[in-house]
């Protein structure tokens, strides 16, 4: 099936996806390079998150949309995850001096939907070409080298770092990178599912995300720490 035959997926917005995936590498990158602190994790995140929903309403983008709507549910239940990471298994650190919710900066379920939209995004693409197993597979593979990406560079940026009590590959935990991989994992089926129902399922496939996101925590962290 060709990308334009699905409402919302089309050139012009694949573009900006991927191009705003780069503006996050680079900005997450320079921001590592100086040691920039919180403040720089706020701006791109508030600035991206508005971007997209920007784009998806100007341009009445029905994929971007409903991404936006999936990705923002699962973020805000990811503070879930992120309560078990900094309190129960003491090993996630954020700075603390930023505004905070729970155990979180206030910025966050905003990045991990705007991760969550990028790499859904890709699953999408990918599932068109070539079917769904194969795009969980390709995605498990690329989210458990992307997002820790971001884990690499947020301790020298200041935004977030990990005690050093656990299996490390450079700044990120082993189970993190495994945890990672089995949340992009779900990505293509819920998604695929959510084009082919109502906006009203893809909120419960947010909360269905967040959950998972939760248990992907706590299989990682036993078989990898």
């Amino acid at each position: 099936m060709e990308t334009n035959q699905i409402p919302g997926l089309d050139k012009k917005t694949t573009l900006v996806i991927l191009a705003s995936s780069g503006v996050l590498i680079a900005w997450s990158l320079g921001s590592s390079i100086l040691e920039s602190g919180p403040i720089s994790a706020s701006i791109i995140t508030y600035g991206l998150y508005v971007f997209y929903w920007v784009y998806a309403l100007k341009y009445r983008n029905p994929l971007i949309q409903r991404l936006l709507v999936f990705g923002t549910i699962a973020g805000i239940l990811e503070l879930v995850t992120d309560h078990y990471l900094v309190s129960t298994i003491d090993s996630l650190v954020y700075p603390g001096n930023e505004l905070m919710v729970w155990s979180s900066p206030m910025y966050m379920p905003f990045a991990w939907s705007n991760v969550i939209l990028q790499l859904s995004f890709v699953g999408v693409l990918v599932t068109r070409k070539k079917g769904v197993v194969l795009a969980s597979i390709i995605l498990c593979i690329a989210g458990g080298m992307y997002i820790p990406l971001y884990e690499h560079l947020a301790k020298d940026a200041g935004w977030w770092w990990y005690h050093q009590n656990v299996k490390m590959v450079f700044n990120a935990p082993l189970y993190v990178i495994v945890c990672e991989a089995l949340i992009s994992l779900s990505l293509p089926v819920l998604v695929q599912y959510s084009e082919r129902h109502s906006l009203s399922k893809t909120v419960y496939l947010g909360i269905l995300e967040g959950v998972w996101i939760l248990v992907s925590a706590f299989i990682a962290f036993t078989i990898a720490h």
